[in-house]
């Protein structure tokens, strides 16, 4: 008499399988990797949000991005300066100045670097050899907006939402943009409607970034619009920072995790 297999067992071997095909295939399987950075710790960083990592390779690019970005502001900051528009031309420079600070401080890669995201893709837990920084962040009390008169930080309340921190400034300082970036310190940036024709909303955590879009036609301003939001989503989601030293590795260094 043939024996017939439960029910769940074809299910479980295809559940086996699917995760044999998830991991490397270039030969590093046996390397270490961040995830096994965080199970050798005593704890695991909570909440997990707030872990980071730095790729090697994405230093030098986040420092051009930086410096593009101050020289593209410089041009807008002249243009209102000479159009009459100071108080444009001084948010600018305020925004031009967080940058420069922002750019003294190692950033991170935008990606999740959470044990839970690290073992559910192993794809992107990268190799320890490849990592310039890794650490984790207290919970900040604050959320950060990048409006028209320059850079505020706001202290965070649970429930806050885009609209809330808008409203806490003048409406001057926002209102003649159509739209907004919203920076999250887990999930990629998303530009959200804010004038009275498509005006929406999200949830702010604590540590987030928001950032209005300039709504000059102008191609200094474009290209400020496309890349700040790269740049705050590579920023530290805290004040409060701790790195976690990384040991030597066996492996190549310009392998695993996020795309550059």
């Amino acid at each position: 008499m043939t024996r017939r297999l439960p029910p769940l067992t074809g299910r479980w071997h295809a559940v086996c399988l699917g995760a044999l095909l998830t991991l490397p295939l270039d030969g590093q399987a046996d390397a270490r990797r961040l995830s096994d950075l965080w199970l050798e710790q005593q704890t695991i960083p909570e909440p997990p949000a707030y872990s980071y990592y730095l790729l090697e390779r994405q230093q030098e690019r986040q420092q051009r991005q930086a410096r593009r970005l101050q020289e593209e502001l410089e041009t807008l900051i002249d243009r209102y300066a000479l159009a009459g528009r100071t108080g444009m031309a001084r948010g600018l420079e305020e925004w031009q100045a967080t940058i420069a600070e922002q750019q003294a401080i190692k950033g991170r890669t935008a990606a999740r670097a959470d044990l839970a995201a690290l073992l559910a893709s192993p794809r992107h837990d990268p190799l320890l050899t490849s990592l310039a920084e890794v650490g984790h962040c207290d919970v900040p009390e604050w959320v950060e907006l990048w409006h028209l008169g320059g850079v505020t930080r706001h202290r965070w309340a649970p429930g806050m939402s885009l609209r809330d921190v808008l409203r806490m400034q003048p409406s001057s300082r926002w209102s003649s943009a159509d739209e907004a970036w919203v920076i999250t310190p887990q999930s990629p940036p998303r530009r959200i409607g804010i004038a009275a024709w498509n005006a929406g909303d999200a949830p702010l955590v604590a540590g987030s970034r928001v950032a209005i879009v300039l709504p000059e036609p102008v191609q200094e301003a474009d290209w400020v619009n496309r890349a700040l939001s790269d740049f705050l989503a590579t920023r530290l989601p805290g004040d409060t920072c701790h790195a976690v030293a990384i040991p030597e590795a066996a492996g190549q260094t310009d392998s695993g995790g996020a795309d550059a």
